[in-house]
C-alpha cells in the first residue's frame, strides 16, 4: 500500500495524544464510507462488557490490516482446478514429473497472478461479518476447557482475530472449521490438550509441503490449501491458525527471518496455554513439538543437524509501531521489508538466551541514515534481522540477539544492503569475535561448500555410528566396555566423554554393520588428544583416492569409506592410555568435482578472492597463504553465483571448519 507509511505515522501521533480513545478515533476516521459498519459493531456490543472491548481491539488495530478480495480468488479458481487435476493424476504423490508439470502450469498462467490493489479491512469489512467472528470466537473460547481461563489479552491477540496474516481473503473459513469440529475436541478436561491438538491436526495430514514446486501460485484462502493439498510453510501456518483459533485455542505464527547457519528462513505455529508458548511443526510429522528443543541455540538435533537462530518474531494482529517504520525521518525504501511490517513482535527470548550487544560502525553511513541493521548470510546475500538506532559516537545497540551466529553490521539504502563494519561471530558466551584479515596466514582445506545442507543430505552417513561400542583389549581379548555411541553424528566434530577404569594400548570398535564411512577418529586422555594412532584391521576401501590412514591423520577434509567384514576395527594407540573421550568427524560425500574450478573468497569490505584451484580426484581442495582470521566461502566457478546460491560461509581455525 503506497500510503501505508503515512497511515502509520498518523496512527503513532494519535496514539500518543491525550484523547480518550485516539486509536479508535483514528480507525473510524480512516474507515471513510465504511465507518457506519464499524460503528454498528460497537453499538451492537455497547453493553456487552468484554465483547465491546474485543470489538474495540479489532477496530483499533485494523489500520495496516489488508487483504485480497473475492475477485482475486475467483480469477484463480480455474488455475487451482488445473493444479488439483495434475495432482490427482499423480495420486497426490510427489514426483519430479508432477512438480515440473506444476511449474509449467504456473508459467503458462502467470498472467493471471497479477496482484490486485490490496483492500483495507477498515474500508471493506461489514458489521455482520465482524459480529459473527466475535460471537463465534467467544463461544469457542468458553467451550474450550483447556484455555477458557486464559487471559483476555491472550484471547484478543490469539483467538479473536479474523485475520491471521495480511494479504489473505477475510472469509468464513473459521465458521466452517467450527461447524466441522465443535464438540469433538477440547471438551474433556482430563484429556491432554497437546494430544487433542495432534488429533485435530492429524485430520488434515494430507496437506503436505509442496517442495517449492508451483510455488509462484498465489493462495488467498484456507479452502484453497485444503483443495490443493500442498503448500508452503506459511500457507499451512495460517491454515492451522484459522483451524485452531476457531476451536478456541490461542494460536500464532512465529518465524525466523533468516537462519544463522543455514540458507533461507522458516515459519511455524505456536499455541499459548497458561501464558506459555508451545511451538510445533505446521505440517504433520511424528515429532511435531520439537522446536523449543532444537531452536534453543544450545543443543544439536542429531537427526536434523544444528540450528542457530539470530531472531524469532511473532506475527500479531495488534500493531507494534517501533524502530524505523515509526520514524517519520526514514523513507520506506530505506527500511528492510521485514521491518516495514508493524504486525509482529520479538519473541526471541521464548526460544533462547538473548544478548544486547553494542557494535562500533567503521564505514561511513549513507546520507540521512538513522538506523543500522545486523544481517545474516543466506542464498548469496546478507539479510537484515534486527535494527538499531545510530548514536552520535558511531555505535549501535542491537537488542535480543541470538548467540553462536555470525553477523554483518549493515546500512540499508533504497533497497541496497551496504556493509557498515566487519562481520563478527557472537559466541555462545555472548562475546564478540571479529572476523577480519588480521595478518595471519595459513592453509585451508575442504571437501564441501554448502555447510548445513549436508546435515540433510548425509543423514545415512551421520547415523552409521549409532550403536557403535568401544572396548579395551588385553592380549587381543575385550576386557572393558568403554563407551556406547547412542546418537547420530553432526556436521562437525562430535566428542563424547567417558572414563576408562584402566589404561589400554589396544582398543576395538564394534560396528553395527559391515560398512564404515568416517572422516576422522580421535582418542583423548585427560592430557589431550593421542597422536600417531594406527588401525591394524584390514578395511576394504571403496574409493581409489581414500586410505585407512586418513581416519587418524587429523584432517577432517580427508575421509575413508569401505567394508569391514567382521564388523570390528582395532586401533593401536602406541602405548597404554587411560581414555576419557572419543571424537568423530562424519564422512561427507565430496562436492569437489575434477572438471570444476574453485575460488576461495574471504570477506573484507565485500567478498575478495583468496585463491583458485582446479577440482581434484582426491575429494578436496587445498589453498595456501589464506587470511585465516577472516570469514571465508568456497564457490564453484562453473556454476553461476546467484541470489539462490547455496554456498555457506565458514570460519577456519586449527585445521577445523565451523560452518556459519
Amino acid at each position: 500500500m503506497k500510503n501505508l507509511k503515512h497511515i502509520l505515522l498518523l496512527f503513532c501521533v494519535l496514539t500518543a495524544s491525550c484523547n480518550h480513545h485516539p486509536k479508535l478515533d483514528y480507525a473510524l476516521n480512516r474507515a471513510g464510507d465504511n465507518r457506519a459498519e464499524l460503528e454498528k459493531v460497537l453499538e451492537h456490543y455497547q453493553d456487552s462488557g468484554l465483547k465491546y472491548e474485543a470489538a474495540r481491539f479489532l477496530i483499533e488495530n485494523m489500520p495496516a490490516s489488508f487483504g485480497a478480495d473475492s475477485a482475486d480468488l475467483q480469477r484463480l479458481r480455474p488455475v487451482y482446478a488445473k493444479h488439483h487435476a495434475i495432482s490427482r493424476e499423480h495420486g497426490f504423490a510427489y514426483s519430479t514429473e508432477w512438480g515440473e508439470r506444476l511449474d509449467s502450469l504456473c508459467e503458462a498462467e502467470a498472467h493471471k497472478f497479477r496482484q490486485s490493489p490490496s483492500v483495507e479491512d477498515l474500508q471493506s469489512l461489514t458489521a455482520d461479518y465482524l459480529i459473527k467472528e466475535i460471537d463465534r470466537s467467544f463461544q469457542a473460547w468458553k467451550e474450550n476447557v483447556h484455555t477458557q481461563n486464559c487471559s483476555f489479552e491472550d484471547f484478543c491477540e490469539y483467538v479473536l482475530p479474523y485475520r491471521r496474516l495480511n494479504g489473505l481473503l477475510a472469509d468464513g473459513m473459521r465458521d466452517t472449521f467450527h461447524h466441522r469440529h465443535a464438540g469433538q475436541y477440547y471438551t474433556d478436561s482430563t484429556a491432554f490438550w497437546r494430544n487433542e491438538t495432534d488429533s485435530l491436526l492429524y485430520e488434515y495430514r494430507q496437506i503436505r509441503h509442496s517442495g517449492f514446486w508451483g510455488a509462484s501460485l498465489p493462495v488467498f484462502s484456507a479452502d484453497v490449501v485444503e483443495y490443493l493439498r500442498v503448500g508452503l510453510c506459511m500457507h499451512k501456518c495460517w491454515f492451522n491458525s484459522l483451524l485452531l483459533s476457531a476451536m478456541g485455542m490461542p494460536v500464532a505464527i512465529d518465524f525466523v527471518p533468516g537462519w544463522g547457519n543455514r540458507n533461507s528462513s522458516h515459519t511455524w505455529n505456536v499455541v499459548i496455554v497458561d501464558g506459555e508458548s508451545h511451538a510445533f511443526e505446521p505440517f504433520w510429522d511424528h515429532d511435531r513439538w520439537k522446536y523449543k528443543r532444537i531452536y534453543n541455540n544450545r543443543d544439536i538435533d542429531h537427526l536434523r543437524g544444528k540450528f542457530r537462530l539470530p531472531k524469532v518474531y511473532r506475527y500479531t494482529y495488534s500493531n507494534h509501531v517501533e524502530g524505523p517504520v515509526g520514524d517519520s525521518r526514514v523513507e520506506r525504501s530505506d527500511i528492510p521489508p521485514v521491518f516495514r511490517n508493524v504486525k509482529k513482535k520479538d519473541v526471541s527470548g521464548e526460544y533462547f538466551e538473548t544478548h544486547d550487544i553494542t557494535v562500533d560502525l567503521t564505514e561511513e553511513a549513507p546520507e540521512g541514515a538513522r538506523y543500522a541493521y545486523l544481517a545474516v548470510f543466506g542464498h548469496g546475500r546478507w539479510h537484515p534481522v534486527q535494527w538499531g538506532e545510530l548514536k552520535a559516537d558511531g555505535t549501535v545497540l542491537f537488542k535480543g540477539m541470538g548467540h553462536d551466529v555470525t553477523y554483518l553490521p549493515v546500512y540499508y539504502d533504497d533497497g541496497a544492503v551496504i556493509p557498515a563494519a566487519a562481520p563478527f561471530k557472537l559466541e555462545a558466551d555472548g562475546k564478540i569475535r571479529p572476523l577480519e584479515d588480521d595478518g595471519q596466514r595459513g592453509m585451508v582445506r575442504t571437501r564441501v561448500i554448502r555447510g548445513a545442507w549436508v546435515s540433510d543430505y548425509h543423514r545415512l552417513h551421520f547415523g552409521r555410528m549409532r550403536g557403535v561400542r568401544l572396548t579395551g583389549l588385553e592380549n587381543g581379548k575385550p576386557q572393558e566396555e568403554l563407551h556406547v555411541w547412542k546418537d547420530s553424528l553432526q556436521l562437525g566434530y562430535t566428542k563424547e566423554n567417558f572414563q576408562a577404569d584402566k589404561a589400554y594400548r589396544h582398543v576395538r570398535m564394534h560396528l553395527p554393520a559391515d560398512t564404515l564411512a568416517l572422516g576422522e577418529i580421535g582418542f583423548y586422555t585427560a592430557e589431550g588428544k593421542i597422536t600417531d594412532v594406527k588401525i591394524t584391521t584390514d578395511i576394504r576401501v571403496t574409493h581409489p583416492e581414500e586410505r585407512v590412514e586418513m581416519l587418524t591423520d587429523g584432517l577432517e577434509s580427508t575421509a575413508c569409506r569401505g567394508t569391514v567384514p567382521h564388523r570390528t576395527i582395532d586401533f593401536d594407540l602406541g602405548k597404554p592410555y587411560k581414555l576419557t573421550a572419543l571424537e568423530i568427524y562424519p564422512y561427507l560425500d565430496s562436492e569437489i568435482r575434477e572438471n570444476d574450478h574453485y575460488e576461495l573468497m574471504y570477506w573484507q569490505d565485500g567478498w575478495k578472492p583468496a585463491g583458485e584451484q582446479d577440482g581434484t580426484t582426491c575429494g578436496y581442495v587445498t589453498f595456501e597463504d589464506v587470511p585465516t582470521g577472516a570469514l571465508m566461502m568456497l564457490r564453484s566457478r562453473q556454476r553461476k553465483w546467484e541470489a539462490d546460491s547455496s554456498e555457506r560461509p565458514f570460519i577456519y581455525k586449527d585445521g577445523r571448519i565451523s560452518w556459519e
